[in-house]
């Protein structure tokens, strides 16, 4: 469905956050609640989970996420490995943790362009790589005594390449963002968070679907291949 404000790219433009109120899970940092509602505080009530997740090597995030989307969440954003660091009562505690991680100087956001080169990486130790990083940050949360309970005396680890299909994939990626005029028609073999790998009789391509929202898309049949208007136009000379 196309955007009312014509916003490409985006799951949700400045009008649609407006609409829904979506503060307490875009920006809140767990000790300012003066902006907060009751319902606001209802929304991140509950159990919660904080994770450190790695897409490619030294590639790494910290977040957060509420206990019935502890998986699902790691899936969506195309986490190649995961280890939860920590269990929270509610959302409060949770983002605290976070908050003092990412002041610390670990990211609490990977952009998709960063990910897009990552759908099978060759990662050196990625479980190492998450402990490592735990053991860093922990003294940003063990200053905070009521916050340092909540640490997972043995953090629980997840690798998710299998979930994707692709944890014996090595072939070589095509990355295309397509424009108009442009399509690509093969087999889907794998979706990867916001990615997904097609394979043609030609090659494996790899787009991001987010880069389609608010555009109207033609999912008329094509022949199996990919079809790019610069290389139509190289055709021609």
């Amino acid at each position: 469905k196309p955007c009312p404000k014509l916003t490409v790219g985006k799951a949700k433009c400045e009008f649609c956050r407006s609409m829904e109120g979506s503060f307490v899970y875009t920006a809140f940092d767990g000790f300012d609640t003066s902006q907060l509602s009751e319902q606001d505080l209802q929304k991140i009530s509950g159990e919660h989970w904080v994770y450190f997740a790695l897409f490619a090597n030294n590639l790494i995030k910290v977040g957060v996420s509420k206990a019935n989307r502890k998986h699902i969440r790691q899936v969506e954003q195309g986490s190649f490995a995961t280890l939860y660091v920590a269990k929270t009562p509610d959302g409060i505690a949770a983002r605290q943790i976070e908050t003092l991680i990412r002041k610390g100087g670990l990211a609490d956001k990977i952009k998709v362009s960063q990910k897009k080169n990552f759908l099978s990486p060759d990662v050196l130790d990625p479980k190492k790589q998450l402990r490592d990083t735990l053991i860093a940050a922990r003294k940003q949360v063990e200053a905070h005594q009521h916050l340092a309970d909540f640490l997972l005396a043995e953090p629980e680890y997840n690798y998710w390449q299998p979930v994707y299909n692709l944890a014996d994939f090595h072939e070589t990626i095509q990355n295309v963002k397509l424009t108009v005029g442009e399509w690509v028609s093969g087999t889907i073999i794998a979706f990867k968070g916001p990615f997904a790998l097609i394979r043609t009789p030609y090659e494996f391509v790899n787009i991001a679907m987010k880069d389609l929202r608010g555009k109207d898309v033609d999912f008329s049949a094509r022949s199996h291949g990919l079809r790019l208007n610069n290389a139509l136009q190289g055709s021609l000379f």
